[in-house]
């Protein structure tokens, strides 16, 4: 079984961001403020927007497709994603 490269997402997060929001962001934005708490866990609040089709899909920014999650479900979701994917090789 091949070893994937697992992201930091803590050095990711830690990095200074400079200046104003993109359309992502505020579109992200707009979606985590209609939904105050994860939809996983239930009791934490959203900090960020999970997107469950691919990045070229053209219906990856719909409301439909999106998750609000908190941190550690985002992360936890991603790594089942990978998972799945050295599982499935």
């Amino acid at each position: 079984m091949r070893k994937m490269k697992m992201s930091n997402p803590r050095k990711w997060r830690a990095k200074a961001r400079t200046g104003a929001p993109n359309a992502r962001q505020k579109r992200n934005g707009l979606y985590l403020d209609a939904h105050p708490f994860c939809h996983h866990c239930h009791w934490r609040l959203s900090k960020e927007a999970h997107h469950r089709l691919p990045k070229k899909h053209k219906l990856r920014y719909d409301w439909r497709y999106m998750e609000a999650l908190c941190r550690r479900c985002h992360i936890v979701e991603h790594q089942q994603a990978k998972l799945t994917i050295v599982i499935n090789r």
